[in-house]
Order: structure tokens, then sequence, then C-alpha cells
């Protein structure tokens, strides 16, 4: 099945990522190491995964103090303070615990009290942040708010399964944010298109089974196991492949910049496999595409962020160049930001 093939309606958003930030946690965990720990032979991990290193959170470690952590970075890029934002967005596969939710965490540590922002959680897999700033967008250019926090937090680390190495090796920590605003109208940023689709027809190609309200503590699941992430890395693999190129298709029918023209690309680090995939297959040169999975891993939802931050820091994303941020979820769901950055 491919992607619809009617184009979404052209729109740009007068809307500005003001400041980008990321927190890297305090383990540094080699593949080297791992194939120690887990008795494999010298190369193994980083062969199979394509990840030579990855961070893990320390013991101290929490995802809403990552989360503010990153998003404290991304304000003083900004030029801002954290009593400039409206609301904060954040986006993670496991919250940090069930209830309240991780964003109001995160306004706590920021010492945002009194009911000065408003704070919310979006899991959308690995495209939450992607989403997050979907949300953000529109709330910024219908005048909703003015100044919004997004970030990403995951510990990936947590509910891995070391017996499975083509997941337990890829993934790692972390946290990555951006503030967004409001585009001046001498500016040239904006949000140039939007657009996200989902195929629940690979619902059970990545998932965490457990620690819901299907299987729980009260209702417990038929293994331990259940409570950590399986992933048919195949299988997700050819479900994306067979639907990204029709998406992108759709994507650019209705966008004002070409496919061609587009100066970087910012794609999710899903795996050594799908990045090749974008250049090889997709036809995204290879010096337009941002990839940091040899030393970062897949960090989930806090991989496209920190990616983002990656070529705003290092200068390879420049004010008036266009960027693509394209993303893959659980689901499956496929998302795409084109920004004036």
């Amino acid at each position: 099945m491919t992607a619809p093939a009617v184009p979404p309606v052209p729109r740009t958003y007068p809307v500005r990522i003001l400041g980008t930030g990321v927190h890297e946690p305090s383990v540094l965990v080699s593949s080297t190491e791992l194939d120690e720990r887990h008795g494999r032979a010298p190369g193994t991990t980083q062969a199979r995964s394509g990840v030579a290193s990855r961070r893990w959170a320390g013991p101290d470690e929490t995802s809403s103090g990552m989360a503010a952590s990153a998003l404290r970075g991304a304000v003083e890029a900004a030029g801002l303070r954290t009593d400039d934002l409206d609301a904060v967005i954040v986006a993670a596969v496991l919250p940090e615990q069930p209830m309240p939710t991780t964003s109001v965490l995160v306004l706590r540590h920021l010492g945002l009290t009194g009911g000065r922002a408003e704070a919310f959680d979006l899991n959308a897999s690995c495209l939450g942040f992607l989403s997050a700033l979907q949300v953000a967008t529109l709330g910024v250019a219908a005048g909703r708010w003015d100044r919004v926090g997004v970030v990403a937090t995951e510990l990936a680390s947590k509910g891995l399964n070391h017996q499975h190495l083509e997941s337990s090796a890829l993934f790692g920590d972390g946290a990555g944010a951006a503030v967004v605003g409001r585009a001046e109208p001498a500016q040239s940023s904006a949000v140039l298109g939007l657009r996200f689709a989902t195929w629940p027809e690979g619902a059970d190609l990545c998932r965490v089974d457990a620690g819901g309200t299907r299987w729980n503590v009260v209702t417990p699941p038929p293994g331990p196991e259940s409570y950590l992430f399986a992933m048919d890395g195949r299988g997700l693999l050819q479900h994306a492949a067979a639907e990204v190129p029709g998406f992108l298709d759709a994507f650019f029918a209705g966008s004002p910049v070409a496919r061609d023209a587009v100066d970087v690309v910012v794609p999710h680090q899903a795996s050594g496999v799908g990045l090749r995939y974008l250049r090889e297959k997709v036809g995204f040169p290879t010096e337009r595409v941002v990839d940091i999975l040899a030393d970062h891993g897949n960090q989930v939802s806090a991989s496209l962020p920190t990616a983002l931050h990656a070529a705003v820091t290092s200068g390879r994303l420049r004010r008036g160049q266009t960027a693509l941020l394209l993303g893959t979820g659980a689901g499956l769901s496929i998302g795409a930001v084109l920004l004036a950055y």
C-alpha cells in the first residue's frame, strides 16, 4: 500500500526555531564494552548496530531532569529566559511516571511555578519531537502562544532486552529541545510544510507490550520480557521503505521548495541501514544528510532534535537555509517538517 496521492494544501507558517539544546547523559558506553559485557566476539556489537558508542543515563539522571537541562540550553541559545515560555511540550515514549505528566516535573525543575506556563506530554514514539513541533507551530501561528519549549527526553536503556542484540545495541539515552516562536516579517524563517501519516498495519513491528492498562502489576503479562522493548527491525524497515517514497512525493507536491533544493536533511537516527536507505534509495545526497548515529545511537524521540542541534551548532545548518526534518515511528508513522531556518 502506498501513501495517498492527494497532496496537502500548501501552507506556510510564520514560525521560527529560536534556539536548540541537548542533554548528553553521563555514562559513555562503547560497543567494545558491550561485547565484553555480553560475551560477544570483538567488533560484533558495532558491526551489527552501526553504533560505536552511546550514552546511557546515570543513577541520578531522570527523564524530567534531562529534559529541563536540554530546554535550558535551548532557551539560552535563543537569548531568552525560562520565564519567557508560554508552554512546554514534552515528547517521550516512556514517561518518568504515569501521573503527573513529565512536563509538569520539567516545569518544576525550571522553576516555572504559579501557573506561568502550560505543560503537557505527547507520545508519538520516535516521531514524538516532530509531532510536538507541529503542535507548537500551529499554536504559535494561531496566536495561542508566543514562545514554546519543545523537548524530547528518552531513557531507552531502562527498557532494553540485552538478549536481543538487534535492538539493545542500537539505542542510547538523551534529550533534545527547541524553542519555537513567531518569525518577524523581516526574518526569512518559516515552517514551509507539515505532513504526518500513520499505517496501523505496522503496530506489531515495534512495541513494549506491558506497563499500560493491558498488562501491569495487577494484570501480569506472560513474562517479564513483556516489559522490555521488542522490534522486528527487518519488517519495520521494509514497511517504511514501501511508504516513505510515496509520502515524500505527496509532501513535495504541495511544497514551495523542490526536493533537490533542500539544503540539509535532518532525519530520525533510526539505524545505519535506515540512514543508508535515505541516501541510496530515496536519493538525498550524503553531504546533505545529518548522521550522528555512530556516537549517539538511536535516542528514540530525542534523536531528531539532537541531530538538529548538531547541525545548527556545527554550522552545517545556517539561517536562510532550508531543512527537511524527517522521521518515522512505531505504528508505522511518518512525519516531515520543512523549515526555512
